[in-house]
């Protein structure tokens, strides 16, 4: 995972921790196959990092279809991140009833991938976008399919860990 390097490169002495925290969370985490590389790529994209999403995209390690996946989950929760903590924070019974009536097509085909990576991509999203509704919802679904609770632990360290790279980064190139 050549691409870590080059992110890790980004990351000053000050914030030696999270460069650290870059290998131990994706090359180190207890996801399948190239799961944690998507995770990652879902979570830049919510994090705003350009930088992160173009070493991640360049970099080979996930597929075409994995890397549209990421990206279509990512870039719903960033719809869906606003609207439900929208709607909860309104407090209005009427509006609770009523349909959001935003298109989320993908999901009926999940991105391209298989429901359960679709879902972390989406959860690596949410995490990010703070919306406890989003996140509980995934995080539920993905215990149903099957996954662990140190899989879904290493969702959000993985989040976490982009996020404050993404920050890091972006302070940098100011």
């Amino acid at each position: 995972m050549e691409f870590l390097n080059l992110i890790k490169s980004r990351i000053p002495d000050y914030a030696k921790d999270i460069r650290l925290n870059i290998d131990g969370t994706i090359a180190r985490s207890s996801l399948e196959g190239n799961d944690a590389v998507g995770v990652a790529l879902a979570a830049a994209f919510a994090a705003k990092s350009t930088v992160i999403i173009e070493a991640i995209k360049s970099s080979g390690a996930i597929t075409p279809e994995e890397i549209n996946a990421a990206l279509t989950a990512a870039a719903l929760m960033g719809m869906n991140n606003v609207w439900y903590p929208y709607v909860e924070m309104a407090d209005d019974a009427d509006l609770k009833t009523q349909a959001a009536q935003l298109r989320m097509n993908a999901y009926a085909t999940n991105g391209g991938v298989d429901k359960r990576r679709f879902e972390m991509y989406a959860l690596s999203a949410s995490i990010i976008g703070k919306c406890h509704f989003c996140v509980k919802s995934h995080f539920e679904l993905l215990k149903k399919e099957g996954m662990s609770t140190t899989q879904l632990r290493d969702v959000g360290r993985i989040a976490a860990v982009v996020n404050a790279a993404a920050q890091v980064i972006s302070a940098e190139a100011v």
